[in-house]
């Protein structure tokens, strides 16, 4: 746009010299009288002025308006009108206002809340907003050119205070996707009126303060400290009862044994005879054996002489 008006300037320009060159000429000529020359010069001033005035006010009067916003006309200071996107032409008197109807990002960086036990919450959050193209002279009208401070702000800061104030610190990260749904939904429902669309809520970070963010991690160390100690408690405990465990099963081992070896005795003893312990005597005597003394009358089945007369016989 810049350049079309230098272009009418230069235009203008160019041609009022070339007819003031022009009317200085005629002026000069023989016989021409000198008050004649003066007003045809004057003459010429003045039409390249008003000129260049209608040319100003007509470019003035002609406004672009880029796609995605629409331009609300005032005149006088009241609204009387609003223009689409594309280039628009207005009266000189008026005065043309450009609003955005795309979808617009405000970040709030320092959004203050506490919980339940009135701990300090801080949020930082994006709102995705747009307004209605066909709203946007009514919510001027109604509302302001800062229609965003005064309905928008001031609801985001005070529903996340309302929310976040229903739970407890430890549970308001736990349940961040609740607070920004119920703040969204409150939002829309409030700003829907004014023919504004709440696009999307997010939630970019929640902090704490330093004190309890101290405290908790001071927590933390202590349940870790307490479950590693449990957990030592618990080992001790299980090899404790390995040892029980160990000690029943010797103890069980050795129930067994005794009582195989007591059954084995018994078998034992009603197997024995007389007979079959001397046998057992004799095997167990050695092959260099030159004298035995076995008492006598003891009911010997083996005459000893004998015994002897056959070791006697193997050397």
């Amino acid at each position: 746009m810049p350049w079309v008006v230098s272009v009418f300037l230069a235009v203008i320009i160019c041609g009022g010299a070339l007819l003031i060159g022009r009317a200085a000429r005629a002026a000069a000529q023989p016989g021409t009288p000198e008050r004649m020359r003066g007003a045809l010069i004057m003459g010429v001033a003045a039409a390249i002025f008003i000129a260049w005035v209608g040319v100003h006010t007509a470019l003035r009067s002609v406004k672009p308006i880029e796609a995605g916003h629409v331009g609300v006309v005032y005149q006088f200071g009241e609204i009387v009108g609003q223009k689409p996107e594309g280039l628009q032409f207005i009266w000189p008197w008026q005065d043309l206002r450009i609003e955005s109807v795309q979808v617009q990002r405000y970040r709030f960086e320092n959004i203050t809340a506490f919980s339940q036990e009135t701990q300090d919450v801080f949020f930082i959050a994006t709102l995705n907003y747009s307004v209605s193209p066909a709203a946007v002279q009514t919510l001027f009208r109604t509302v302001g050119p800062r229609w965003f401070d005064r309905l928008i702000e001031p609801r985001v800061l005070n529903f996340f205070k309302e929310e976040t104030v229903k739970y407890s610190t430890v549970d308001v990260g736990p349940n961040r996707e609740n607070i920004r749904s119920a703040v969204r939904a409150r939002l829309a429902a409030e700003l829907a009126p004014f023919s504004i669309e709440i696009n999307d809520l997010l939630i970019d970070n929640i902090e704490f303060s330093a004190e309890f963010k101290a405290a908790i991690e001071q927590k933390q160390i202590a349940t870790q400290d307490a479950l590693r100690e449990q957990e030592r408690v618990r080992q001790r405990q299980f090899e404790a009862q390995q040892q029980i465990e160990l000690a029943r099963g010797e103890a069980e081992s050795i129930r067994v044994r005794a009582e195989g070896q007591a059954e084995a005795n018994r078998l034992l003893s009603q197997s024995l005879t007389p007979e079959v312990i001397q046998f057992q005597a004799l095997q167990k005597l050695g092959d260099n054996i030159q004298i035995a003394l076995l008492p006598s009358g003891q009911g010997i089945i083996l005459d000893p002489t004998t015994l002897l007369g056959q070791a006697g016989a193997n050397r």
